[in-house]
């Protein structure tokens, strides 16, 4: 390596946050090969690489525009299988589609074309058959090509570029995670975080079974998203939901505001803790306190909401506060769904007998008032 490599690749390996690293990037790469411009996107998630972007002409840093919804292998045109089959990582752009193709892209018509970039250097973050991202240098109409050599000199800088990249995502994932459970402390199920501005899901886990951004987020992200104001509305107005948001296969158990943290840029963003539909079902019996377990039981005894004040002690609107916190714990949307869920085989099985009769009651067949 030359010097200029030996000192790029010491400043890609350098600690420090997403947005610096990804600036140290293009300022690495241009500083073995000179270009007007240069950018880089980073993510093992192909629908969320493309956002996590920078892109830097002259010495400005810019934005990507128009990166919601659009995955980096159609904004760049290139299928992930082919090109992490081969060892190699850099191209000239006119090895990979001609210059007419190529300009009807989603990068370079939005940015390319604008900007009197002509000619283009991608290099492919991959390693182990995994793709981590991609980065580019540009030049202008006027400029030389690139050269045999100056792409062979960023090949040797991409080796560093993908353990650098591999270390930082690694990193970003465990502080995000990290900001994740200081809102919830042990959390099951799975985490999704919402910027609520954009309307979007920026990130998402589960410990258990991991996640599928394409299979478990992006069907469901709009209602996450609707899940996300339901529940910090109702939180504002000091009021349990009656009903926890549901999504279609599972249910949100938990939510709480994470806003200004810089592990998601400072955004304005929601959590939201989901459950599986199964999991809340064998679960919500553990999480009742001893007074809701005795109100369980009085409801399912067929008592009203005035008699089971009455046994127990407390006022009605007490009770009524009771039961709409079953309503939220459980994950019924009326009375006699409550009942349902707390009679069922799996609930009946793990709670204690009831000290009550049996209900003989319109409860179980639809009373959904909270008298």
């Amino acid at each position: 390596m030359t010097d200029a490599e030996h000192a790029a690749a010491l400043l890609v390996v350098q600690p420090g946050t997403r947005a610096s690293f990804r600036r140290r990037v293009v300022d690495a790469m241009r500083g073995v090969v000179p270009a007007a411009g240069g950018f880089v996107c980073t993510g093992a998630e192909d629908v969320l690489a493309y956002g996590d972007s920078l892109r830097v002409a002259g010495e400005t840093p810019l934005p990507f525009e128009g990166t919601d919804g659009v995955k980096l292998t159609e904004a760049f045109g290139f299928q992930t299988a082919s090109v992490v089959e081969t060892t190699r990582r850099v191209y000239r752009a006119a090895e990979l589609y001609p210059d007419d193709e190529r300009m009807k892209l989603p990068y370079f018509a939005t940015h390319s074309a604008h900007e009197g970039y002509a000619k283009a250097l991608l290099v492919f973050l991959h390693e182990g058959g995994v793709l981590f991202g991609l980065a580019g240098l540009e030049r202008r109409a006027g400029d030389p090509d690139f050269s045999t050599g100056e792409v062979a000199s960023i090949e040797r800088l991409a080796a560093f570029v993908v353990t650098a990249t591999r270390a930082q995502i690694a990193h970003d994932e465990l502080a995000r995670e990290a900001a994740a459970l200081r809102a919830f402390g042990k959390a099951t199920g799975t985490l999704f975080v919402v910027d609520r501005d954009r309307k979007r899901v920026v990130w998402a886990a589960d410990r258990e079974r991991g996640v599928d951004w394409s299979a478990d987020v992006v069907p469901i992200e709009e209602q996450l998203v609707d899940a996300a104001e339901q529940a910090l509305s109702s939180r504002a107005r000091s009021e349990a939901l009656p009903t926890p948001p549901r999504l279609a296969d599972g249910v949100v158990a938990g939510v709480a505001k994470l806003d200004d943290d810089p592990v998601f840029g400072g955004a304005r963003c929601a959590i939201l803790r989901v459950e599986p539909a199964d999991r809340q079902a064998r679960n919500f019996l553990e999480r009742l306190t001893r007074r809701e377990r005795e109100i369980a039981r009085l409801l399912v005894a067929g008592y009203s909401g005035a008699n089971a004040a009455a046994i127990v002690g407390l006022s009605e609107h007490t009770v009524k506060e009771y039961v709409r916190r079953l309503y939220a714990k459980i994950g019924a949307s009326t009375r006699a769904d409550l009942v349902r869920k707390l009679m069922s085989p799996g609930a009946h099985a793990a709670s204690p007998k009831s000290i009550l009769p049996v209900p003989d009651s319109s409860l179980v067949d639809g009373d959904d008032t909270l008298d």
